[in-house]
C-alpha cells in the first residue's frame, strides 16, 4: 500500500475536524427531506407521489448545480496554495454561475411544469395538486442556489459549522412550520401537501438570510464585492470551465437518467413510485457518514495536489478506501437486520409500500459498500484532482449503457415486481464499482490543477 509520510494522529484530527460538522450538516440537509416525507406520509401514498415527482424535478437541478460547484476543487487547490484573492474570484465566478443557470431551471419548470409532472403522475386527480406544489418549489431553487454556493464554497475551504448553524436553524423552523401548515395547527391555514413547500420555501430563504448576514457581517471568507463577481481573469475562467464542462454533463446526465428510473417506477403503480422515493430519502441517511468521508477526502486531498504532494495525496487516498470498506459494512449489516422493522416508521401507508420498502432495503444493505466505494473515490478523490471527463464517461456507461436500459426492459418489456426492478437499478452502482476501483488504482486522477496560477485577477 505504500508508506504513510503523516502521523495516524494527525490524519486523524484533520480527518475528525471535517469530517464530524460535515456529517452533522448532512444530517440536517436530510432532515428537510425527512420531516416533509414523514409528515405527509400521514396523507396517503398520492401526497407523497406528488412530493417524490417534486423531488426529481429538484434533484436534477441540485446536480446541474453540484457539477457548477466543481469549481470548488479550484478553491481548495488555491486555498492549500494560500492564493485568497483566486479564492475569492473562483468563488464569484461559480455564484455568477449558479444563479444563471437556477434562473434558467425557474423559467424552464414554470413553464412545463404540466408536462414534466406528467412524466411521474399518471393519475389525473393527482396532476393539479403537483403543479401547486412545484409553483412554490421553484422559488425554492433560487434561493437555494445562492445558499448553497456559500456553504459549498466554505466547506471547501474546510469551513462548515456555521453552515451547520444555519441549517439547524433553518430545520427547526421547516419543523414548526411544516406542523402548522400541513395539519393547521399552531393558528396556521390548512394546506396539506402544499403547506411542505411553503415551509421548505420559508425555511430556506431564512437559512440564506441568516448565512449572507453572518459573511458579511463578520466579514467571513467569502464576504465578495459586486466586482469580485467578475474578477476572475478570462484565461482562468476557460480553464475552470474547460475542467468542469465535463462534470455539468456528468450530472445532468445522471440526474435525468435517476428522472428516468423515477417515471420507470412510476408506470409500475402509485406505490411503487411511493417506495422508490422513500427507499432514496431513507438511504440518504445511511449515506450521511460516507458523504462525510467524501468531503474531507477531497479537501484534503485536493490541498495536497495544489502543493503539488502526489505521494501525500495519495496516502490519504488509500486511508480514505480503507475506511469506506470498513463503514460500508457495518452500515450493509445494520440495514439488513432493520429492513424488517421500517414498516413502524411509516404506518400509514399501504401494505403494499410497507412490504416493497422492506425488500427494497433489504437490496440496499447488500450493494452499500460499494456505494460508500463511489461516493469516496468520485467526489472525494476523482474530483479533488479534476478528474472530471473520466467520470463523466463512467456515467454514460454506467447509467446509460447498463443500468437504465435494463430497468426499462424489466418494466415495459418484461413488467417485472418491484424488487426485481430495483435488483437492475443497483447494477449501477456495482458496475461503476468496477470501473472506479482500476481508475483510483491507476492514479491517473491525481492532477495539480492550479500549479502555474499567479494571484493577479483582473475583470476580463
Amino acid at each position: 500500500m505504500g508508506k504513510s509520510t503523516i502521523g495516524n494522529s494527525d490524519f486523524n484530527r484533520e480527518m475528525k475536524g471535517l469530517v464530524i460538522p460535515s456529517v452533522l450538516q448532512m444530517l440536517v440537509a436530510n432532515s428537510f427531506s425527512l420531516v416533509n416525507m414523514l409528515m405527509v406520509t400521514n396523507l396517503g401514498d398520492g401526497a407523497v407521489a406528488v412530493t417524490a415527482a417534486a423531488g426529481r424535478i429538484s434533484f436534477i437541478l441540485s446536480m446541474i448545480l453540484t457539477a457548477v460547484y466543481g469549481m470548488t476543487s479550484y478553491i481548495t487547490q488555491y486555498h492549500g496554495k494560500h492564493q485568497l484573492t483566486l479564492v475569492r474570484a473562483t468563488f464569484g465566478f461559480m455564484l455568477l454561475t449558479g444563479i444563471g443557470i437556477s434562473l434558467l431551471s425557474f423559467v424552464v419548470v414554470s413553464i412545463w411544469k404540466e408536462p414534466i409532472l406528467s412524466l411521474f403522475i399518471k393519475d389525473v386527480e393527482l396532476l393539479p395538486l403537483g403543479i401547486q406544489y412545484v409553483s412554490i418549489m421553484v422559488f425554492v431553487f433560487l434561493i437555494s442556489a445562492v445558499r448553497d454556493a456559500y456553504a459549498q464554497a466554505l466547506g471547501s475551504l474546510g469551513k462548515v459549522k456555521i453552515t451547520l448553524y444555519v441549517g439547524l436553524c433553518a430545520m427547526m423552523i421547516n419543523i414548526i412550520l411544516d406542523y402548522g401548515l400541513i395539519y393547521g395547527r399552531l393558528g396556521l391555514p390548512n394546506l396539506g401537501v402544499v403547506g411542505a413547500a411553503w415551509g421548505t420555501l420559508i425555511a430556506t430563504g431564512t437559512s440564506l438570510l441568516f448565512l449572507i448576514v453572518f459573511i458579511y457581517i463578520k466579514s467571513y471568507y467569502l464576504n465578495i464585492r459586486i466586482q469580485e463577481l467578475f474578477s476572475l481573469p478570462m484565461i482562468l475562467r476557460k480553464q475552470v470551465v474547460k475542467t468542469i464542462t465535463p462534470l455539468v454533463f456528468h450530472e445532468g446526465m445522471w440526474s435525468i437518467g435517476n428522472m428516468l428510473y423515477a417515471v420507470a417506477f412510476g408506470s409500475l403503480s402509485i406505490a411503487a413510485l411511493t417506495t422508490f422515493q422513500l427507499a432514496n430519502t431513507l438511504q440518504g441517511y445511511f449515506m450521511m457518514g460516507i458523504h462525510g468521508f467524501a468531503y474531507a477526502a477531497k479537501v484534503m486531498i485536493g490541498q495536497k495536489l495544489g502543493q503539488d504532494n502526489q505521494e501525500q495525496a495519495m496516502d490519504y487516498a488509500r486511508r480514505y478506501t480503507r475506511i469506506s470498506v470498513i463503514a460500508g459494512i457495518i452500515v450493509s449489516v445494520v440495514m439488513m437486520m432493520g429492513s424488517p422493522f421500517v414498516a413502524f416508521i411509516f404506518p400509514n401507508l399501504s401494505t403494499e409500500v410497507h412490504a416493497s420498502l422492506g425488500n427494497i432495503l433489504l437490496l440496499q444493505g447488500m450493494v452499500m459498500t460499494a456505494l460508500f466505494l463511489n461516493n469516496v473515490w468520485i467526489v472525494g478523490m476523482f474530483r479533488a484532482g479534476g478528474d472530471n471527463l473520466f467520470t463523466m464517461i463512467m456515467i454514460l456507461m454506467t447509467t446509460w449503457g447498463i443500468a437504465l436500459p435494463a430497468v426499462f426492459v424489466g418494466t415495459y418489456v418484461f413488467r417485472l415486481p418491484m424488487e426485481w426492478v430495483y435488483a437492475l437499478f443497483l447494477c449501477e452502482e456495482m458496475s461503476k464499482a468496477f470501473i472506479g476501483y482500476r481508475r483510483y488504482r491507476s492514479q491517473k486522477w491525481m492532477r495539480n490543477l492550479v500549479g502555474n496560477h499567479s494571484e493577479t485577477p483582473t475583470s476580463a
